[in-house]
């Protein structure tokens, strides 16, 4: 099953139609994969759905003091003592937003770690101070296991995060009740998909 022939079986015009506004391409980054996509390497839904299930749902359920960004406001009006707000994040736009270069896929240390000067810059200009521990794991790619690319994502993550409640990037939300009610968006992404296109 290819995503363009499920986005057929659906009656959709093209594959982009089962994406996200902004999980599609921009001007400045490729499209990411559709939320909801299990199949093949090129995927988040299987992580999607583990989290939704194991984690937020039951909290949700438990009544945790959890907001919601983009669907409860804006990001530094969620924020009060006693919650947790949650934001999405995507690594390549986290990548492209914070100018770190990676030459090469992030599956590989070798990539990872040569991005490992771009990532201190990053981090210099949002004034965050590694530990030793984090700054060896720079140096090293994340490590030669599998799970070196996660560690690499949450990282980026976390820039990104601080880079939006620390100003240096916005808190942009598109003007649309369909992503504000819906759909979500990406914290600190501000490119609209390129060419526009409707749902």
């Amino acid at each position: 099953m290819t995503r363009a022939a499920h986005a057929t079986a659906l009656g959709f015009t093209g594959p982009e139609h089962l994406s996200r506004l902004c999980d599609r391409a921009t001007a400045e980054r490729p499209a990411g994969a559709p939320l909801f996509w299990t199949l093949g390497a090129n995927q988040t839904g299987k992580a999607a759905i583990t989290a939704w299930r194991d984690w937020l749902a039951p909290a949700l359920a438990a009544g945790a003091p959890l907001r919601l960004w983009p669907f409860e406001g804006g990001l530094h009006a969620l924020l009060a003592p006693g919650t947790a707000t949650l934001a999405e994040t995507y690594p390549t736009e986290a990548m492209r937003q914070l100018g770190i270069h990676l030459p090469g896929s992030k599956r590989a240390q070798v990539a990872r770690r040569a991005a490992a000067p771009s990532i201190r810059a990053a981090m210099a200009r949002l004034q965050v101070q590694p530990s030793r521990t984090l700054q060896s794991a720079i140096e090293a790619g994340f490590g030669p296991d599998a799970a070196g690319e996660d560690r690499f994502d949450s990282l980026l993550g976390l820039l990104c995060v601080i880079s939006v409640l620390d100003g240096a990037r916005p808190d942009f939300i598109p003007d649309d009740p369909w992503i504000r009610s819906w759909e979500g968006w990406v914290l600190g992404q501000t490119a609209l998909p390129a060419p526009a296109e409707s749902r």
